[in-house]
């Protein structure tokens, strides 16, 4: 198995493991009747480094000015990826190899510019964390919420990556 196997392989059991992890979480707050909640940064540990096994690539804008001011982005912002898993678990439609599919494909981490950023946290697009209204975890493009501010992503090569559907 080579390493780009190796990778896929570990991103799919870990997001099996998370599944799991929110499954049981639902199950004891249910069982207890103590609601514990959550917490988004818990994927962020069980992919580290994030840079490593789901980066998806740069903007354009810092691929051509590497010296801008970098920030790590995530694709699908982690607090609107977890809710919207839970409530997947909770409608109780889609097996665990489903789920786990769903938020494998949504997994990524990007760099853009700092300039970039303040686009997606700004009160107007509401993006900070949350995706584009009327988008659908299940069936949309992860990019979408990038390419609503106008933000291009680019693989190693500068290329641009049009879809991680």
């Amino acid at each position: 198995m080579n390493e780009k196997e190796c990778i896929e392989k570990h991103v799919e059991n870990t997001c099996y493991v998370i599944i799991q992890h929110i499954k049981n979480i639902i199950n004891f707050q249910k069982n207890t009747n103590k609601l514990l909640g959550n917490h988004s940064r818990f994927i962020e540990r069980l992919l580290h480094p994030e840079d490593f096994f789901i980066f998806k690539g740069k903007s354009k804008s810092y691929y051509e000015n590497p010296d801008l001011v970098r920030r790590k982005e995530h694709i699908v912002p982690m607090t609107y990826l977890i809710d919207q898993l839970w409530d997947l678990i909770l409608a109780d439609k889609h097996s665990d190899k489903e789920l786990s599919y769903i938020l494998k494909r949504n997994l990524g981490v990007a760099y853009i510019s700092y300039e970039e950023s303040l686009k997606l946290d700004t009160k107007e697009s509401g993006l900070k964390i949350n995706m584009p209204a009327g988008w659908n975890l299940e069936i949309d493009d992860p990019l979408d919420r990038l390419k609503a501010v106008g933000i291009v992503l680019v693989n190693e090569d500068g290329q641009e990556i049009k879809t991680l559907k």
